[in-house]
């Protein structure tokens, strides 16, 4: 999923973007949606990107945010409820049920780690403000 964002501000290691919602007055359903509510989102800036304040860019989302909600809240409920699970059909007490819990929900979060760095949203296109826009 591709969308468009503007440089808001720079710094050695992030670029902060901005969504672009001028096309949000003429839309039926302004107001009702939850585009408008992220305020800013931070890149990892890349060396060979000439990138200013003010540029707007095309940034390529690569999962959807059902998806990505899922991934980071989902999964490690998944990853406790079997830990538990697992514990209980072993014969464990129920705090080693638990603690086998714990740490396969441990384990999803090293999961997500990597999946979240495989992931990244990454800029495709830049269209340099040339000042009068």
């Amino acid at each position: 999923m591709k969308e468009v964002f503007k440089v808001s501000r720079l710094d050695n290691k992030f670029i902060y973007l901005e969504r672009d919602t001028t096309a949000c007055g003429t839309c039926s359903l302004a107001g009702n949606c939850n585009i408008q509510k992220v305020n800013e989102m931070k890149i990892e800036r890349k060396k060979d990107l000439e990138i200013f304040p003010g540029d707007f860019v095309i940034v390529d989302m690569k999962l959807r945010p059902a998806l990505i909600a899922f991934l980071l809240y989902g999964i490690p409920v998944i990853f406790l409820i079997f830990g538990i699970g697992l514990g209980t059909y072993l014969d464990f007490s129920d705090y080693v049920s638990f603690a086998f819990g714990i740490i396969f929900m441990s384990v999803s979060f090293i999961i997500n780690y990597f999946i979240d760095k495989r992931y990244k949203p990454e800029i495709v296109d830049v269209k340099h403000n040339q000042g009068g826009i």
